[in-house]
């Protein structure tokens, strides 16, 4: 009895074991079934994907080339006050009716800048027509006084323009000999740099306000003097701090104005060496009366 349960037992042993590959294959044949069924929704997605671009593609060549839906139809222009606008339109070159994207914004950029009073353009497309043009101009800030001309420039000495009469602009007097064209930098004989006058002109405008300067004369040394509106005179040294030597000038007529003591007609020179020389009125008259003696 013990042997033929030990027999039975075997017998259902090798029937189990040879159920098992059965289930084995079932479960990869489905896995197969699986994975064939996500590889064909992949690939019908992929398809409707190109098409769908394709199709997207062909919509916008049809739409720009095919149609006058973004032929060039206007120029908006701003910022302009020295050039009316049908001028800033010709000199751009830009022609209406065009297809705007044909528009090369860097090219029109740099004609435009070509201009004397620009100083700087932008160029966008207004999607879908026209074309934006943003004009940022120089303005005349001083004039300078030559052979009975006022060379007018900007901020940056850059010449703007020539004229005979003068106007309320600061003026800046040069008895060295003046290089000037218009649309280019001016240049004074005996002056290394001179951005370093316009640097001074401003400092002070900005931090004394407009109307603190009315007159800047260039000097001899690469130094020139500043005309104040109390009257002193400010002799700067343009090789040396020139923010310093204003500030340090502004703070003495300060001083004095709040002590009531004279500051008409009387010169703060900081070219005689490492601290400045204040010299009063009758003191600078009397210089000059000895200046006229020895000539």
């Amino acid at each position: 009895m013990a042997r033929e349960n030990k027999v039975n037992k075997k017998h259902k042993k090798n029937v189990n074991s040879s159920d098992a590959p059965k289930k084995h294959n079932g479960h990869t044949k489905r896995v197969k079934r699986i994975k064939k069924k996500k590889f064909n929704k992949l690939s019908v997605s992929t398809a409707a994907f190109f098409t769908a671009a394709v199709i997207v593609v062909f919509c916008i060549y049809y739409g720009y080339y095919q149609t006058p839906y973004f032929n060039l139809v206007g120029i908006d222009v701003i910022g302009n006050k020295s050039y009316d606008s049908n001028y800033i339109i010709e000199k751009s070159e830009i022609e209406l009716g065009n297809k705007i994207l044909e528009v090369n914004k860097e090219e029109v950029k740099e004609k435009l800048e070509k201009e004397v009073y620009i100083n700087n353009v932008r160029v966008a497309y207004e999607l879908p027509n026209r074309i934006y043009i943003e004009i940022s101009e120089r303005q005349e800030r001083y004039q300078i006084l030559f052979n009975n001309e006022y060379i007018v420039t900007d901020n940056e000495g850059k010449v703007l323009n020539i004229y005979n009469e003068k106007s309320e602009l600061i003026t800046i007097e040069s008895l060295s000999n003046v290089i000037y064209n218009i649309g280019e930098n001016i240049s004074i004989d005996g002056i290394k740099d001179i951005k370093s006058i316009f640097l001074a002109a401003e400092y002070c405008l900005n931090e004394y306000g407009e109307g603190i300067i009315n007159k800047i004369t260039v000097s001899e040394n690469n130094s020139i003097i500043l005309n104040t509106k109390y009257g002193t005179k400010i002799k700067v040294s343009l090789s040396d701090d020139i923010n310093y030597q204003i500030s340090f000038a502004m703070n003495i007529i300060n001083d004095r104005l709040n002590n009531n003591l004279t500051v008409a007609s009387d010169l703060i020179d900081f070219t005689k060496g490492d601290s400045p020389v204040y010299v009063e009125d009758d003191q600078v008259n009397q210089e000059k009366q000895d200046e006229q003696g020895e000539e």
